[in-house]
């Protein structure tokens, strides 16, 4: 079975990694948007029989260096790094989506990154910036594995903003991105089905509908815990049983 490392680029309060203030005074963090797809996209991935290792699970941001010494311990098989573009720190008219491989990059990661990249494109429908080589950006030089970053569109754009922040744009690259790693792979892509969206998963507390302060409790107290990146893996109907027998005193 493949491993595919996947990172969700910067932290969530990682300085000037956002959109610039929307009308309304609110702005998205970059990663509100990594994370996201990095999360749509290891459920896609398992479903297509994928084991996933998440190398900056939580909030804050974790060091490049942590990141890719996860990946090349675990030996996988291929490492994603999700971001989104920005053009200066004001709205102006950059647009698309383009994707990163190491410069000195092996024929394996070529075909890896040029597979990542079209899937994507064609999943989103955005303009096609390409596949571009860079020498400086560590998580693409050091890994030991075909390593490919996406920028999935502009947080400077304000139409690509507006995307970026849809739960139904972040899905669409997330299900590209995994039809890139399965052809790449030779592996056959399963679209997801209507029982695949009943049993959504939450692995972060701050991602749950309701019930974070129960669940809070439960972790903090060492009821539940999560696996070796913290991930939860918890369904909705997990969680309304835990809130059925705290109320009942039964936790």
């Amino acid at each position: 079975m493949f491993c595919v490392a996947v990172d969700d680029g910067h932290g969530m309060k990682t300085a000037g990694k956002r959109t610039p203030l929307f009308p309304d005074g609110s702005y998205m963090p970059e990663n509100a948007y990594n994370r996201a797809v990095a999360s749509y996209l290891m459920d896609a991935l398992k479903r297509c029989g994928f084991r996933v290792l998440a190398v900056a699970p939580g909030d804050e941001d974790t060091s490049l260096q942590t990141r890719v010494k996860r990946a090349n311990d675990a030996k996988a098989d291929a490492y994603i790094s999700i971001h989104a573009n920005a053009f200066g720190s004001d709205w102006n008219d950059a647009n698309g989506v383009e994707s990163w491989i190491y410069e000195k990059a092996d024929t394996k990661t070529v075909d890896f990154g040029g597979k990542v990249h079209e899937a994507l494109v064609e999943a989103c429908g955005r303009k096609n910036r390409g596949v571009k080589k860079s020498a400086d950006l560590y998580v693409l030089r050091a890994t030991k594995m075909p390593a490919v970053l996406i920028e999935g569109g502009f947080m400077t754009n304000r139409e690509e903003a507006k995307l970026l922040l849809s739960e139904e744009y972040r899905k669409q690259c997330a299900e590209g991105i995994c039809k890139g790693v399965c052809s790449y792979f030779g592996v056959t892509y399963k679209e997801e089905t209507e029982g695949d969206e009943e049993v959504k998963r939450y692995q972060k507390i701050e991602d749950l509908p309701y019930g974070k302060e129960i669940i809070k409790k439960l972790v903090d107290e060492g009821v539940l815990s999560g696996d070796e990146n913290g991930n939860l893996n918890l369904s909705e109907d997990m969680v309304r049983i835990f809130m059925i027998l705290d109320r009942k005193e039964m936790l």
